[in-house]
């Protein structure tokens, strides 16, 4: 193995990998194209991308002589809460969108202050989710008794103000409403972000038609952990405080299906280490075989395995993305192992080739499929194929395998010694 050929084995690797990378960027702008164009129509349809829901407090204050700014916000003293999710993922335009509607359902004790000695202007002030258009079953109750609220106009959208009896005493409050959204959903403890508040008496229940559950990062853990539901289709997460002092919310994020365009373009990205791996498998088989494979073979062996990638960049926009997974796979492998069969052989093709291409194209591809485990799968992949390559080539005598060969030469000053001629010919005939 010359270091010119090493060159161009290297030359081809680099130039296949730009190829890679030009395919996985184009597969991210079209992507991200695409769903900017359809994300305003699921918003239409579904609601926003999040859905936050504050905590109501009691206005009070609120007078002819006082402005709302110099108003006192009140805590409620206690709150059950009830969400009920359910979720389905909807198929638009080539893309998966996780989609969910909500049913909320809120009870909370409530009182105005004592220093308010008239309280003619204590408020129940309860914000719906924002930026979402589109609420059924609004209803509020003052101690059980249904009650109409007051839909704010002073700037605040979505927002339910409920006049409080003129007296001292504390009143159960209950809203309920139900309205859809995607991908998350928010419990903010406060209207302002990281602001420490005191939280008493707080239970607050979810329960989901999905067991694929989790939770908005920087947000708080369910009190213990979520319970299976009674069909056992879905989970039920509860949180719990009796006086804590805290800043974080409560959120849920909806389980997802991994959208065609990012996954082939993150298998792009990754064919290079790919690539790399098998690459170094061969060059160690075909030394310790002695295989002599000039640098244009290793250049159709990386044409095979690029069509992998261009063809499930365009094959996952027309069938699903597991069928298109396997038969760009099967024509990936046919391709690069029926070209080997013809330059060294059916068992070198099948055995040695063809099984490489399998764990490291195909296997490393297919654990993009299982998100935060791409990772450990490729480090095992690495681990494993070191310590096959150090047993193997433990005496290989390298020195040997990279030393120039030697050109023989004639001594100078004594011609060359012709063959002998065979019996019955002169050196005229």
């Amino acid at each position: 193995m010359s270091s010119q050929k090493l060159f161009a084995i290297a030359l081809i690797f680099f130039a296949v990998s730009t190829a890679w990378i030009v395919l996985g960027r184009t597969l991210d702008y079209r992507t991200a194209t695409l769903e900017d164009s359809l994300s305003k129509e699921v918003n239409n349809l579904w609601g926003p991308r999040a859905l936050v829901q504050s905590a109501p407090y009691v206005l009070s204050g609120q007078n002819k002589s006082r402005s709302e700014a110099s108003a006192s916000h009140i805590r409620p003293l206690k709150t059950e809460a009830t969400v009920q999710f359910e979720h389905h993922n909807r198929y638009k335009g080539l893309l998966w969108f996780s989609t969910y509607t909500v049913d909320f359902s809120g009870r909370y004790l409530v009182q105005a202050p004592v220093s308010d000695p008239i309280n003619d202007g204590a408020t129940f002030v309860f914000a719906l989710p924002d930026k979402a258009d589109f609420f059924e079953k609004i209803s509020v109750t003052i101690d059980q008794k249904p009650t109409e609220p007051i839909y704010s106009s002073k700037g605040r959208e979505n927002t339910l103000l409920v006049k409080l009896p003129a007296d001292k005493e504390p009143h159960y409050v209950g809203v309920s409403y139900s309205t859809r959204g995607r991908d998350r959903w928010q419990y903010a403890l406060s209207s302002r972000k990281d602001e420490a508040i005191r939280v008493k008496d707080f239970t607050l229940t979810a329960e989901t038609n999905f067991r694929d559950i989790d939770y908005l990062k920087g947000s708080r853990s369910p009190s213990t952990p979520a319970k299976p539901t009674d069909d056992d289709q879905g989970l039920i997460a509860t949180w719990r405080f009796n006086d804590v002092h805290m800043s974080q919310g409560i959120g849920i994020e909806m389980p997802s299906r991994s959208n065609a365009g990012p996954l082939a373009a993150r298998m792009s990205m990754f064919a290079p280490i790919s690539l790399l791996f098998f690459f170094t498998v061969l060059f160690t088989v075909v030394v310790l075989k002695k295989i002599p494979l000039h640098p244009m073979h290793y250049m159709f062996i990386s044409a095979g395995f690029f069509a992998f990638h261009i063809l499930l960049a365009y094959l996952v926009d027309i069938i699903n993305i597991h069928g298109a997974f396997w038969i760009c796979a099967a024509v990936s492998i046919f391709l690069v192992v029926s070209y080997m069969r013809l330059v060294a052989g059916v068992r070198f093709a099948v055995l040695y080739v063809g099984l490489a291409q399998l764990v490291y194209l195909i296997g490393f591809s297919y654990a993009f499929f299982y998100p935060g485990r791409t990772g450990l799968t490729v480090v095992i992949g690495a681990v494993a194929t070191l310590f096959v390559l150090m047993q193997s080539t433990g005496r290989v005598d390298w020195q040997g395998v990279f030393a120039k060969p030697q050109i023989r030469t004639a001594k100078p000053g004594r011609p060359p010694v012709e063959p002998p001629l065979p019996p019955g010919h002169s050196a005229h005939s």
